[in-house]
């Protein structure tokens, strides 16, 4: 099997960090409905969201650059990113950033 080039890698990497899941609830909420302040909200709430959501990556590339093997480093980084999630759902209630 061919070994992907960097720019297949890079165009791989565009389409996954595109967030359609957030574009298609966005889609949802407008069509149930939603006012464009529930919209802001959803949109503020993603943007917090999405730091605790790059821990993933950041401890996958750590752990694989130290000598992991895939899947464990994919525990250790869902675990990283679970604990983030947590944690930053804290800060906003704390802060009364959460809408």
């Amino acid at each position: 099997m061919a070994q992907p080039s960097q720019s297949d890698t890079l165009l791989a990497a565009i389409l996954a960090s595109i967030p359609l899941v957030s574009v298609l609830a966005m889609m949802r909420i407008n069509h149930e409905g939603a006012s464009n302040d529930e919209i802001i909200n959803f949109s503020k709430n993603i943007i917090w969201l999405i730091l605790p959501s790059l821990l993933l990556f950041i401890v996958i590339l750590e752990l694989i650059q130290r000598g992991w093997d895939f899947y464990p480093a994919l525990g250790g980084g869902l675990s990283a990113t679970i604990i983030g999630y947590l944690l930053m759902i804290e800060i906003m209630d704390r802060f009364q950033m959460a809408s």
